[in-house]
């Protein structure tokens, strides 16, 4: 799935591929809540922290891998 996540002091919103917002994870209450397309929010969310991890896991490597050299 495409789209993207923005973010905005306490509020997290999920946008698809057309612009528009599937959902909104929103933390400036004293109880969290979230509202809209729970299903395509995950996934969208999964895609974007496995993408997150993936940079973070290659960039490890190659400073593990600098380090082994010296």
């Amino acid at each position: 799935m495409k789209g993207r996540i923005i973010e905005d002091d306490y509020l997290i919103g999920f946008i698809d591929e057309d612009g528009d917002v599937i959902g909104e994870l929103d933390f400036r209450e004293r109880v969290m809540k979230f509202e809209g397309n729970a299903e395509q929010s995950a996934v969208l969310f999964l895609v974007h922290i496995s993408g997150m991890f993936s940079r973070r896991l290659y960039e490890e490597y190659q400073r593990g891998l600098t380090e082994g050299k010296k």
